[in-house]
């Protein structure tokens, strides 16, 4: 009797510890498909340290639609929204030096970007967050993201329509037919970001980077932008449709 009880209490820890290890590897596998990017990054840079030169897509770039380069032609540098403080929209917002700050929570990733006060909300997919209405579109899109194989992957659409959404320099522009897929891992103990952006009106083909993000300890000093200060390089500017009338500057 002694015997059984022994080897029946035998069996059942044998049966406990499988169950636990099984348990156990199933939630560190789980786990490891969730990277640490909470944090704060430095600004991005290309592979091999330069900054700006992978990320830029220029004004005689082969991938632009012909559209693109006809609303360049006809957009004067005066109409930017930028001179009226509007945020560089994504994924431009990538190519300025300022560094930022990754927040994960469990339903839920925000960014938060050192230039303009920015703040970017990701929706996790599997939390049951509402959907945006069909006629909703959003100046930074609507982004969904979720873990897959180390990585976080996001999908922003639903983007309204920005005068200067590929690229604030050069007056290219972005459609609501934008969408972005972006993929933040750990590489070395960096953020590897890798970044894709369709736009089947201003693109031929998709615009493509990636870029690389060290840790920081503290963010660099948060720049905002002063009125007055953006409108004051617009003295310089002379339209190319001088007959049209003057666009007007609304003070808040």
């Amino acid at each position: 009797m002694n015997v059984r009880f022994s080897t029946l209490s035998t069996s059942i820890r044998i049966l406990a510890s499988t169950l636990f290890l099984g348990v156990a590897g199933h939630g560190l596998a789980a786990s490891s498909d969730i990277p640490d990017l909470d944090g704060l990054w430095s600004r991005p840079t290309c592979a091999g340290g330069g900054f700006g030169g992978c990320t830029t897509l220029r004004e005689d770039d082969a991938r632009l639609t012909e559209r693109a380069l006809a609303y360049k032609a006809a957009i004067d540098e005066i109409a930017q929204p930028k001179y009226d403080c509007a945020p560089m929209p994504i994924p431009h917002m990538w190519t300025d030096p300022y560094s930022f700050r990754i927040e994960q929570l469990e339903d839920r990733v925000l960014i938060y970007y050192g230039k303009d006060d920015v703040v970017r909300t990701i929706w996790l997919e599997s939390h049951n967050h509402p959907e945006p209405a069909i006629n909703e579109f959003f100046y930074f899109g609507h982004a969904d993201g979720h873990y897959e194989n180390g990585a976080l992957v996001v999908v922003t659409d639903k983007f309204t329509f920005d005068p200067q959404g590929m690229n604030a320099d050069f007056r290219l522009p972005s459609s609501t037919q934008k969408q972005l897929t972006e993929r933040f891992s750990i590489d070395n103990g960096n953020l590897k970001l890798e970044v894709s952006t369709v736009d089947t009106f201003f693109l031929k083909v998709p615009w493509e980077f990636t870029v690389y993000s060290s840790p920081v300890q503290e963010l660099d000093a948060n720049w905002t932008c002063e009125l007055d200060g953006a409108r004051r390089s617009l003295r310089f500017e002379t339209s190319k449709y001088p007959d049209d009338p003057e666009p007007v500057r609304i003070n808040y």
